[in-house]
């Protein structure tokens, strides 16, 4: 697994990856005015030795699979034998009772032969016993085969497509129309397996809903989230239940799992990560030469010394891992030479070493 550079080894021209630097607050100046450092600003100034890492990051789409809600029971009823389609009875979105017709096949042909087979058990009623058995057996056989010619709902449900136009040619098995239960729906989407359990409750988000969700299952992990594995230590596929008896929700809307990162991914020391008074995650950046406040959420750990975490990264961001003083967003940082009235020329955007960027990878 990939490991972040030690801070000695961030650059030859900084000793031990140490940088010495000035604090500076950030003033805000009046629209349209030209942005200067007031007089005071270089006594006001602190002293404050900051030990920075390079952020390596990883691009979020590589692990991004699309997660959506599907009928949890859902069916696609079929032609029983070849034929041509007659009628189609139900429209998609409408509501099917069990037993209700849905598609009639055409039937002339099994029609008359049920009318033989009638005729023929009338025949046979002063031939005997055995005779008449055999006539009715006939009978039943012809009105099971023209029953056929009839699709009907096989459950409460709602028909979700059709497939089939009425005039159209269809061989047995084709489909004909799906039918659907959409008062209980599902997704399947990876989670923890050391947190997570089958019967457990998991809060899934619907777009821009929330909904409590039952897990059903827990699987092995499905190929499209295989990218996940280098995240976390321990990753399986749970089948998640919601109720939808009040038909809040709808077939084919899009879930968004917490373990699949919309957002750069970076690995990070642990001492690195630190909160905020609304009690989420957060780690500090130098970007392009100020201290920036990063909300990231906690993914995978990654050993005991590094997690990887996810959020709003610039591709030249510098990541704060301790300082001798307390950073504060917005505070712009200086090289103690520079703040302190030398020669050389502060360049935010650049490297300890000069060089632009060094040690980022490319923006996506």
């Amino acid at each position: 697994m990939h490991r972040l550079l030690p801070s000695g080894i961030l650059c030859v021209a900084i000793c031990s990856g140490l940088l010495n630097a000035m604090t500076l607050p950030a003033f805000a100046q009046p629209a349209g005015a030209t942005a200067t450092t007031p007089p005071a600003a270089a006594a006001d100034s602190q002293a404050a030795v900051i030990e920075r890492l390079p952020l390596v990051l990883r691009d979020p789409r590589s692990y991004q699979t699309p997660l959506s809600l599907a009928p949890a029971s859902a069916i696609d009823l079929v032609a029983h034998f070849d034929g041509i389609v007659s009628a189609v009875q139900v429209q998609p979105g409408q509501a099917a009772a069990r037993q209700s017709e849905l598609v009639r096949l055409e039937s002339t042909e099994l029609q008359l032969q049920l009318d033989r087979a009638k005729a023929a058990r009338d025949a046979a009623q002063d031939q005997g016993e055995a005779a008449k058995e055999v006539a009715n057996l006939d009978v039943k056989i012809a009105e099971y085969r023209l029953e056929q010619a009839i699709i009907r709902a096989t459950f409460d449900g709602t028909i979700t497509q059709i497939h089939v136009v009425p005039g159209q040619f269809v061989r047995a098995g084709d489909p004909l129309v799906r039918l659907a239960d959409l008062r209980k729906l599902k997704v399947a989407m990876p989670v923890d397996r050391s947190t997570v359990k089958t019967g457990a409750t998991l809060d899934v988000k619907v777009e821009d809903q929330s909904a409590s969700g039952q897990v059903q299952s827990i699987q092995p992990l499905l190929s499209q989230f295989e990218p996940l594995r280098e995240l976390f230590v321990s990753v399986a596929t749970a089948v998640v239940t919601v109720d939808n008896a009040n038909g809040k929700f709808s077939d084919g809307q899009t879930v968004y799992s917490s373990l699949i990162p919309r957002t750069p991914v970076a690995e990070v020391p642990t001492l690195a990560v630190g909160g905020n008074a609304e009690g989420s995650r957060r780690v500090q950046v130098i970007r392009e030469g100020f201290v920036r406040d990063v909300a990231v959420e906690l993914l995978g750990q990654s050993g005991t010394d590094y997690v990887f975490v996810t959020g709003r990264f610039g591709p030249t961001d510098e990541l704060v891992v301790k300082s001798s003083k307390d950073l504060r967003d917005g505070m712009r940082v200086l090289p103690a030479t520079v703040a302190g009235g030398g020669n050389s020329t502060p360049n935010p955007a650049r490297s300890p070493s000069g060089a632009a960027g060094q040690g980022t990878t490319p923006g996506f």
